[in-house]
């Protein structure tokens, strides 16, 4: 969509998807962090008005549903940072922000200014004093490309239990990877951190995919796990990607649940990869691609645990448990896999189980 210029503005199918993995996800995130730490922090940094022009709820008031949906889960300080460079969406939001009821934990700022200028102050203050930012979700959620610098992100992401959800607009990126202008070619740079992005339009090849690709390597080189989200128009067209950042295993396995509940509807479809040239499609079947994934990884191992499969897959694939069961199953009743009858506790194995104390051989 074209960037609104309007105070208000009319809430689209994609934000209404990406809206609900947000808040999804947060659904998990609060009570973790919030159960174990004394100070956990959330930052919108291109936060908007807080509602759309029908009524319907911005990022900042999801977040505050939520987190007040689970404030009894938390034992500590919940700070909630709000950045919006526009004054009169700034002045709407805290109208929003108001007439929220919240408990005496929670600690919200909303305070007009660019993310990345403010946000690497505090970094840099932080820094400065050797000190350790509290755990922090970031959610970097742009019309454009301006104003997420990669050095900010990863920064960010070396602090402990800090995370990154971004929306990365690919669409705009290639369009303007050949502008005449230094300065809006100096935004794409300082967006990947280098100018590998720019000497992508001197080649051959889908350029979507090579962007898509180049950035998810830059967010694998700052942290552990890294997950996207596509988002694409009634005539198949990439428009921009969720990406998420983290190095908790947890986080990352608690996303993909979240992404996995958010339903396709007819105005886009969603996929998902870890390996950039494996797409995943959510409305197909995944039991074989995910069986032919397993089966490359152990086949040639010997005999491994149930849970070093189960790990394989939340870790490093699109699929959660639930998938593997299924392709497990299918490689057994295909003659790919056996599996032993005593597990390694000792125990029995049930038929049509696949518990962590399994024994599966790959023939």
């Amino acid at each position: 969509m074209a960037t609104p210029k309007e105070t208000l503005w009319e809430l689209d199918p994609h934000t209404t998807a990406k809206h609900e993995i947000l808040r999804r996800y947060l659904a998990a995130w609060f009570p973790i962090l919030g159960t174990y730490h004394s100070r956990i922090v959330y930052i919108d940094g291109f936060s908007g008005p807080g509602r759309y022009k029908n009524g319907e709820a911005g990022s900042p008031v999801i977040a505050l549903d939520v987190a007040v949906s689970h404030r009894k889960s938390t034992v500590g300080e919940i700070a909630f940072w709000f950045i919006e460079e526009r004054e009169d969406r700034l002045a709407h939001l805290k109208q929003e922000l108001a007439a929220i009821t919240v408990p005496a934990h929670f600690k919200i700022t909303a305070e007009a200014g660019r993310f990345h200028e403010k946000f690497g102050k505090v970094l840099d203050s932080i820094e400065a004093d050797k000190n350790v930012l509290a755990p922090t979700f970031a959610f970097i959620d742009p019309f454009g490309f301006s104003g997420i610098p990669f050095s900010l992100i990863e920064r960010l992401l070396k602090h402990k239990r800090c995370e990154v959800f971004i929306t990365f607009m690919v669409d705009a990126i290639n369009r303007f990877l050949e502008h005449p202008e230094d300065k809006v070619v100096q935004h794409i740079v300082d967006a990947f951190g280098g100018a590998e992005a720019v000497e992508i339009a001197k080649g051959s090849g889908d350029r979507i995919v090579k962007l898509r690709e180049l950035y998810q390597s830059k967010l694998s080189g700052a942290a552990k796990y890294v997950r996207f989200f596509e988002m694409r128009d009634r005539q198949e067209r990439t428009q921009y990607y969720l990406f998420f950042a983290t190095n908790s295993e947890l986080g990352h396995l608690k996303m993909k649940e979240a992404m996995w509940k958010v339903d396709p509807d007819g105005d886009f479809r969603f996929s998902d990869a870890t390996n950039p040239s494996q797409m995943v499609l959510f409305e197909v079947d995944p039991t074989k691609v995910l069986a032919a994934q397993v089966r490359e990884e152990f086949r040639a191992k010997g005999t491994v645990t149930g849970f070093q499969a189960r790990i394989f897959v939340e870790n490093k694939t699109a699929y959660l448990k639930k998938h593997m069961t299924a392709a497990l199953k299918h490689e057994e009743e295909s003659g790919h896999l056996k599996i032993d009858e005593v597990k390694t506790d000792g125990k029995k194995r049930r038929a049509n189980s696949y518990p962590d104390e399994a024994r599966l051989t790959w023939a």
